[in-house]
């Protein structure tokens, strides 16, 4: 992704949060430590509009109905405009611990991890892939959202190589 674009892109996101009346950077060191001890009961899945979304969110899904204890959220991140940016406002600032999964585009994984680390959240896992949109990809999504949400990051596998490949992020983090 050019440099143009993602300026274009950052510029857009800050114009609609300001627009919003949001702040970011409200983390308070108390609310932090309660996220950081408390036990994890929640798991939301970010996606931000790709072919790979459906398969990411099902191994999600089977990954999260498993171990007893856990749930999904009942409505994912989906899309990045002014009200995924306030539903993570909110998960951000509240005091019960949620992982954040995702797969998206590069752009929008540099302003959300932006907004983890400065709302005092962990960044657990952020790894860069080359995805096509055939069934190996697809698979290969179901497979990454099983292994994210099972809070195991480091067992995320490779994408499949493609030659229609698009660039998207993964990521894994407690807020």
């Amino acid at each position: 992704m050019s440099t143009d674009r993602r300026s274009i892109l950052k510029g857009l996101a800050a114009a609609g949060l300001m627009m919003t009346n949001l702040s970011w950077a409200q983390a308070s060191a108390p609310q932090a430590a309660a996220a950081a001890g408390a036990a994890l009961t929640d798991v939301t899945a970010l996606v931000s509009g790709s072919a790979l979304d459906a398969a990411f969110l099902a191994g999600v899904r089977q990954s999260v109905n498993a171990p007893a204890g856990q749930a999904l959220s009942a409505a994912p991140l989906q899309g990045l405009d002014a009200a995924t940016f306030a539903r993570l406002n909110q998960l951000l600032n509240d005091d019960s611990a949620t992982l954040l999964v995702g797969l998206i585009d590069d752009a929008s994984a540099a302003i959300v991890l932006e907004l983890v680390r400065s709302a005092g959240g962990r960044v657990l896992s952020v790894q860069h892939h080359r995805a096509g949109d055939d069934s190996a990809a697809s698979q290969w999504a179901k497979t990454l959202g099983q292994s994210l949400a099972s809070a195991s990051p480091a067992a995320t596998p490779n994408a499949p190589a493609s030659t229609q490949a698009r660039t998207c992020v993964s990521l894994s983090c407690m807020i």
